[in-house]
């Protein structure tokens, strides 16, 4: 490292638990360098800008707070084997606080306003997210939009299709590294469809081409069970995009802030 990576690095070790406060160019300041240091160091170790890193680095001071609770708890029980159903409902209680740090109301808000907005939406999940985007696309029909969710490959490229300006895809995806749906991004995105993306907050392609960037958590550290915590997460971050949808259709308006916020994203 050179040595104002150096200073970026010491100073985020230093404060990792109030940097998902601080803008790049906050931390420019603090440290001493220019804000383009700040994005080019972000880079330089994996991430796609500063942004990305301080979502994976407040996950993880939220994660290891949430571990000295847990161990604090087990020593307190005398050592006594923690029950699965403890287990697991730490597993997904780690989830929920995940997801809920890791995406901020104007994100939300701009995800609601799009679907919102669009005269039709596709959502697609791959694997075991199909489930929730089938059930997402039910809950949002509940609220007279018109959402279709295909869980054939072959069937989701034709739909994406169909997509143009006015129009929405969200892709929901754990880790978003799958090369389908990178295709169905770009060709959405040439149609001239907003995209949303909701996926690990770790670099991915499926986020990086999305204009609306959501982000679930993928592991658990108090039980092994990836699935579980991954689905907890993504349907927790659906509920707060329906919520907000919900609310907005309660007061009869949505934000403009959000309208210009996706222009803009476009």
């Amino acid at each position: 490292m050179s040595a104002n990576e150096k200073k970026l690095a010491d100073f985020i070790l230093e404060n990792a638990s109030l940097i998902r406060d601080y803008s790049s160019q906050q931390i420019a300041a603090a440290v001493g360098v220019s804000q383009s240091s700040v994005v080019k160091f972000s880079q330089k170790i994996g991430y796609k800008g500063f942004t990305d890193l301080k979502l994976a680095i407040h996950e993880s001071v939220v994660k290891q707070e949430s571990n000295v609770a847990v161990l604090a708890g087990k020593r307190a029980a005398g050592g006594a084997n923690v029950p699965l159903k403890d287990q697991l409902l730490q597993a997904k209680t780690e989830a929920l606080s995940g997801a809920t740090d890791l995406n901020d109301e104007k994100s939300l808000g701009a995800a609601a306003a799009a679907i919102e907005a669009a005269n039709h939406t596709q959502l697609v999940g791959s694997g075991s997210a199909y489930t929730v985007a089938r059930d997402a696309a039910w809950r949002i029909q509940r609220l007279g939009k018109a959402v279709i969710a295909e869980g054939d490959a072959e069937l989701q490229l034709s739909g994406v299709a169909t997509l143009g300006k006015g129009d929405c895809l969200f892709i929901i995806s754990t880790l978003g590294q799958s090369a389908h749906l990178v295709q169905l991004s770009k060709r959405a995105s040439k149609g001239g469809a907003t995209v949303i993306s909701l996926t690990d907050q770790g670099a991915n392609p499926v986020a990086a081409l999305a204009d609306i960037r959501l982000f679930s958590v993928s592991r658990g550290d108090s039980l092994n069970a990836p699935d579980v915590v991954a689905a907890t997460s993504q349907r927790h971050v659906i509920d707060l995009v329906f919520y907000t949808m919900a609310l907005g259709e309660n007061a009869g308006l949505f934000a403009k802030d959000d309208a210009a916020e996706i222009s803009r994203a476009r």
